[in-house]
């Protein structure tokens, strides 16, 4: 009901109609203006008629007035008067009539069809005279004493002879064409519409085309290629600021993790190594979100890879960190290449992110595996521990940045959430399950690499 409300459509069919009405009942009231000042003088030919279809034959051959609802309303004016005569000698009289006619009644039937109009009173002084072709002959008449009733009477009978006839098919075409015409004239509004759906953060130039939309709707359109200016402007500076910063963390994170590493074994120092290592790949993941940002832009940033080999060496940089933590670890592979359109680092570092994740929330204990298969069409990597799992409700809020499923977590909520982005870029999928048993899984599938299309190995 709400978008009814606010349907153009409807508002300009309503609007059209209410000025088609007035307009009408201006029109409708002019005319009566001037049918009211042309009768108003004379006798109404509504009650003359009434009067001549009302006058009968009786069996003895008298003229007679049928008693009906018509002649009932009649009698109510006390001023009406006539006189009907065959020309046979037989005559009907009501009401007084008045003495100046009398000479006009005695030679009734020798007058033609005329009229008496009254420039005063003419209740005394309008009269018509009219012959009727009745079934039993040839009626005169002579009617007084009823005046036109002025405008209010014109305008009620103009409004019940046009209104249903003329108004009624103008409100139907009305409510037909304007629908239609605001359809085919807000066509290039439509096309906008589907322009603006398809926009994302990663077609920062996408802009909303102004040529074929009315003059209204443009300024319009123009503001919002603005503002999309000033949005890709303010990405393009936090993508800057972000690579600067991946920069410059890289030497401060590499002297730390070289001092860590000299460290005497312990827990403290395998913490530290995994904490070491976290900042690095976290580092590392903001630089390949902006080198794949912006070669996605060019159309050259994927290449040709192996799944399967990305994820054993991933396995195996990973292996010491898990089991340090002490967790039992396995990577479980199938024995064929998978071949995925992709950037191996980038797909690596999410895979870190995956397994530092597992590190954190598996609760310390049990089982972290790493499995890669392959379908028909997709390459599956998937990350599962033995942990408590992520409640339903949160599984698709863990993925937004700065996001921790418990205030006290480690980290800084932006590892799943770049998982996420990279896997975008590669037009891939990352959702997490349950896995039978207790602990959480999550899954990235990538479209295999089609035959029709060669890329340069990776």
């Amino acid at each position: 009901m709400r978008r009814l409300r606010k349907s153009l459509v409807l508002k300009l069919s309503l609007s059209l109609i209410g000025f088609q009405l007035v307009i009408f009942m201006v029109v409708l009231a002019g005319f009566s203006w001037i049918v009211a000042l042309k009768s108003s003088g004379t006798v109404d030919e509504g009650v003359v008629g009434t009067v001549a279809n009302s006058i009968q034959r009786d069996a003895q051959g008298r003229l007679v007035q049928a008693d009906t609802e018509e002649v009932r309303r009649l009698a109510a004016l006390s001023t009406l008067w006539f006189v009907a005569s065959d020309g046979k000698g037989q005559e009907l009289r009501h009401g007084p009539v008045p003495a100046h006619v009398q000479g006009l009644v005695a030679a009734l039937p020798s007058l033609g069809e005329s009229g008496l109009w009254a420039r005063h009173d003419p209740a005394v002084f309008a009269l018509r005279v009219v012959i009727h072709e009745a079934p039993f002959g040839q009626l005169y008449l002579l009617v007084g004493g009823a005046p036109s009733q002025g405008f209010w009477a014109a305008f009620s009978i103009m409004l019940a002879v046009f209104a249903l006839p003329l108004l009624l098919p103008l409100v139907l075409v009305t409510l037909a064409v304007v629908p239609w015409l605001t359809r085919r004239a807000l066509a290039g509004v439509s096309r906008t519409a589907r322009q603006a759906e398809a926009i994302n953060i990663r077609e920062r130039d996408a802009r909303l085309e102004e040529d074929g939309l009315p003059a209204e709707v443009q300024p319009l359109v123009k503001a919002v290629n603005d503002a999309l200016a000033r949005l890709g402007q303010g990405y393009d500076a936090r993508d800057r600021f972000l690579a600067d910063a991946a920069h410059e963390l890289r030497a401060p994170i590499a002297i730390l993790e070289l001092r860590v590493g000299m460290l005497t074994s312990g827990t403290a120092r395998t913490r530290l190594l995994a904490d070491v290592a976290r900042l690095s790949n976290l580092a590392e993941t903001l630089l390949d979100l902006q080198r794949l940002g912006r070669q996605g832009q060019e159309l050259n940033a994927l290449a040709a890879i192996d799944l399967r080999a990305v994820a054993l060496k991933v396995g195996a940089d990973m292996a010491p960190l898990v089991i340090d933590a002490g967790y039992a670890f396995e990577v479980n592979s199938v024995d064929a290449p998978i071949h995925v359109e992709g950037d191996g680092l980038a797909l690596g570092r999410a895979l870190v992110n995956l397994l530092q994740n597992a590190i954190v929330h598996g609760g310390g204990q049990g089982l972290i595996a790493l499995d890669v298969e392959a379908s028909a069409t997709h390459g599956c990597l998937r990350v599962h521990d033995q942990g408590p799992g992520v409640p339903l409700e949160e599984r698709e809020r863990i993925f937004e940045p700065f996001y921790r499923l418990h205030p006290s977590d480690q980290g800084t909520g932006l590892g799943l959430h770049l998982v996420r982005e990279i896997i975008d870029l590669h037009h891939g999928s990352v959702e997490v399950t349950e896995v039978p048993g207790g602990g959480a899984c999550f899954e990235i599938r990538l479209p295999l690499l089609t035959n029709s299309r060669t890329l340069p190995a990776g």
